[in-house]
């Protein structure tokens, strides 16, 4: 494709794309909920009921109050394991309720 005599690739028009409407954000939080299980493991996963990201903050619900108040106590190292398994900072904060 060429726009105005400037080579112009399909990938970074899809990056484009991606965050003019927001896509970005959506993608990142469909990877983290595949990869939920592998970072956490199986007994965190099955506690977990849902999950969602909006900017750089990730909501988290779990079944389980002591679950939740664990999670709540070791916010960092949540942040910490998240931001480590995909190798940038995609984490700032992080909010916990059932």
């Amino acid at each position: 494709m060429r726009h105005k005599d400037k080579d112009i690739s399909i990938s970074s028009i899809i990056e484009q794309m991606y965050k003019r409407y927001r896509l970005d954000t959506k993608a990142r939080e469909s990877q983290i909920k595949k990869d939920w299980g592998d970072i956490f493991g199986i007994m965190i996963t099955k506690h977990t009921t849902d999950i969602s990201l909006k900017d750089k903050t990730l909501y988290i619900k779990v079944d389980n109050p002591p679950l939740k108040n664990e999670i709540f106590l070791q916010k960092q190292l949540v942040v910490g394991k998240i931001n480590e398994f995909y190798g940038e900072v995609i984490i700032e904060k992080i909010f916990v309720s059932s």
